[in-house]
């Protein structure tokens, strides 16, 4: 039974590990748009090469962070018909949904490695000021799929031994109501 509960803790590993790693890339990409802005407005020297670059942390953090939005229940649900079942059916269509997410993460790890490996070979650049490799932007599309598929598959794992998932509106809401300021 440790073989198991071993696999489950390296998926829910790898998707912390990503995610924080996407975390970084939100600051990085912070960073490095106020640097273009100070750059620009404050020294009249504009760069050529940070627009190239933050869009390339922001597709690693996007994807990098999939996996860990599974694990944490944060992905997009329609749930109008899902939250009117029984538990047996929230369970059922919990782990549907959970298949094809890693039917679908399969598939685009398979697609997206033929189309890395293409990128290589041919020594494709992205058509941009830098011509950065487009492997760069390809490869965390492959991590954050395999990672997502392992997430998962983690979860399909779990699902039996846990209750079936609540869905709710006012659970599914976390940001309190704008309530309008009076006026002056």
């Amino acid at each position: 039974m440790t073989a198991p509960r071993g696999a489950l803790r390296l998926a829910d590993g790898l998707s912390l590990m990503a995610a924080r790693l996407s975390e970084l890339g939100i600051v990085a990409m912070t960073v490095l748009l106020t640097y273009e802005v100070v750059a620009r407005y404050v020294f009249r020297a504009p760069t050529h090469w940070t627009s190239d670059v933050a869009t390339t942390v922001m597709i690693w953090l996007t994807f990098l962070a999939m996996g860990y939005c599974l694990r944490e229940g944060h992905m997009i649900r329609i749930t109008a018909v899902i939250g009117q079942l029984p538990p047996a059916g929230r369970k059922a269509a919990e782990a549907l949904s959970l298949i094809a997410i890693l039917l679908f993460s399969v598939f685009v790890l398979w697609v997206t490695s033929r189309a890395m490996m293409d990128s290589i070979a041919f020594g494709r650049r992205q058509p941009s000021m830098l011509r950065m490799p487009t492997w760069i932007a390809e490869l965390p599309i492959i991590l954050g799929f395999a990672i997502l598929a392992l997430q998962a598959l983690a979860e399909l794992i779990r699902l039996p031994g846990r209750p079936a998932p609540e869905f709710s509106s006012a659970a599914e809401q976390e940001l309190p109501p704008v309530v309008p300021e009076a006026p002056r």
